[in-house]
């Protein structure tokens, strides 16, 4: 029993090393931004478009990763999964045009797909429903944890040995990662019993996708991405052209964002987990937690357009950035609390691609439009935050109001076959 606790622990461990991974390797084309566009010449909105084609295969990768899980061992799904983020790293040694970025970051793109989705649903497998939001949130904190460890050391490289070499440590890294992962990773046997009257052994995809829970969290998930997949892609560049700062200071100051990402959604998922031992509705302590915590972060990002440089600005940026990132530790535990268990890394699939692609393929082309065309860098800039903040405000009111677990699985359990009381549900690879 001991050992089976300490083996799961070391599993969260390398799934969010796995997910520091994936997000250094998208965030370095950000920390790059500067030299590379003086470099390659491009416009602020081919830089956007290189940055948005990561997202272009996004729906066919991470649909196919998604239902491979429910055929092949998550083990070697994630495994190649991050062999290819390594190889779609090498083509920036020789890149001379924007054209060999875009199918550099779109290459990247088909190992990123599934890659959040297969994470969690590996984590899944070594814990019960109640215990999952403390470990949840820990592995898709492997993102800020990324940006955190890799701001400084990509931007030192970046400013002493050029950029090129930022993407080639990272594949080097990144393959490391995968033979550790092939010698010690392995699959969790946690299966749910049931015992709630509403439990269901499968449900048809038309009624999965129609859900109203789903749906919900599927376009709070969307605005979320919209704001990662613009701070990836747009913070160094905006730290450094739109605020003044210099390149070293870009460096440290694009941790806050991530940094403060990681104490709210800990801080966050440990009192949902706290509220939902103490019998507390699902929609109350998921729903309304990810609802409250994606409108405030929208509002706060509102608030630091209005503001000068400074240490108020920077500290409305980061909370504005971290407590949306909060949807999503809490919206994948919804869906998989809904979710029969032989369908749910296909669900997880579903809403990461829908969610990433939709936001990936417009937002940060979008913000490379507007600083284009704003009247001044700082102006632009401004401008697509505040829309961005204000999407966030809206989608955050229709999310509170669409996602019900509770009534989402009595529906599911008026028009599905029921699973026999006490019995496990069907296995899933």
């Amino acid at each position: 029993m001991k050992s089976s606790f300490w083996k799961a622990w070391y599993i969260v461990a390398m799934l969010t090393l796995f997910m520091v991974l994936a997000f250094a390797d998208r965030a370095v084309l950000g920390f790059a931004a500067v030299p590379l566009m003086q470099d390659l010449k491009l416009a602020p909105s081919e830089f956007g478009l290189a940055a948005s084609a990561m997202y272009w295969l996004y729906p066919v990768a991470g649909l196919v990763g998604g239902f491979a899980l429910n055929k092949y061992p998550a083990k070697w799904v994630l495994a190649l999964l991050a062999t290819i983020w390594a190889l779609s790293q090498f083509p920036m040694l020789w890149a001379t045009t924007a054209s060999e970025i875009i199918f550099a970051r779109a290459l990247l793109g088909v190992g990123e797909g599934p890659a959040f989705a297969v994470a969690l649903h590996a984590c899944f497998k070594w814990f019960e429903d109640k215990d999952r939001a403390v470990p949840t949130s820990i592995v898709s904190e492997g993102a800020a944890f990324g940006i955190i460890f890799a701001s400084p050391v990509v931007a030192y490289v970046i400013a002493t040995h050029g950029w090129r070499i930022g993407f080639a440590s990272l594949a080097v890294a990144t393959l490391a990662w995968v033979m550790i992962w092939i010698v010690t990773g392995s699959e969790g046997t946690v299966k749910p019993v049931t015992s709630r009257p509403d439990d269901v052994t499968r449900v048809s995809y038309r009624l999965l996708l129609l859900d109203r829970t789903f749906l919900g969290n599927t376009i709070a998930g969307f605005s979320v991405a919209c704001g990662i997949t613009i701070f990836l892609a747009w913070l160094p560049p905006y730290l450094l052209k739109g605020l003044g700062y210099s390149a070293t200071q870009a460096g440290w100051l694009t941790t806050l964002p991530w940094l403060s990402s990681i104490i709210l959604v800990l801080v966050g998922s440990v009192l949902s987990q706290k509220l939902l031992r103490r019998s507390v509705s699902s929609r109350l302590a998921r729903g309304l937690m990810l609802s409250g915590a994606l409108g405030l972060g929208g509002l706060a990002t509102i608030g630091m357009t209005y503001l000068q440089p400074g240490p108020l600005q920077l500290g409305l940026l980061s909370i504005g950035f971290g407590l949306p990132t909060l949807v999503w530790t809490l919206s994948p535990a919804i869906i998989g609390e809904v979710t029969p268990v032989v369908q749910r890394g296909a669900m997880l699939a579903i809403f990461t691609t829908v969610s990433n692609t939709a936001a990936g393929s417009l937002a940060p082309y979008f913000m490379g439009i507007l600083v284009e065309r704003g009247a001044t860098q700082a102006a632009g800039y401004a401008t697509g935050f505040a829309i961005l903040g204000a999407i966030q405000a809206v989608v955050a009111v229709v999310a509170w109001l669409m996602i019900d677990p509770e009534a989402t699985r009595s529906r599911f359990a008026s028009q599905a076959p029921a699973a026999t009381p006490g019995a496990p549900l069907p296995a899933q690879i």
